[in-house]
């Protein structure tokens, strides 16, 4: 699978599941946009490197790798229960643990 079709693929699950356009996800500083980009790095990252990811979301890696470490959005139930949905559809299409 080719790289683009893997983040294709994984953003619109994201979409789906958060309800929210990749541009908004991608670009707004609002709070349910800013967990959607936690959730599309988190599960890029099971598959990409920071590097990659940041070429696709138009940041550098270091702002990837911190998008990425930042647990606290765990915490919250919407994030958990987003990233619940995610993560099965990462495992069932491409045999990643959780």
């Amino acid at each position: 699978m080719i790289i683009e079709e893997l983040y294709k693929d994984i953003v619109g699950v994201v979409c789906d599941v958060t309800g929210l356009v990749e541009a908004d996800i991608l670009a707004s500083n609002r709070e349910e946009c800013a967990d959607a980009r936690y959730l599309l790095v988190l599960a890029l990252s099971k598959m990409l490197t920071d590097h990659e990811i940041g070429r696709f979301i138009n940041r550098t890696r270091q702002g990837v790798s911190f998008i990425r470490s930042n647990r606290q959005k765990l915490r919250k139930w919407t994030v958990a229960s987003n990233w619940k949905v995610i993560s099965k559809h990462i495992a069932s299409n491409y045999f990643i643990c959780k």
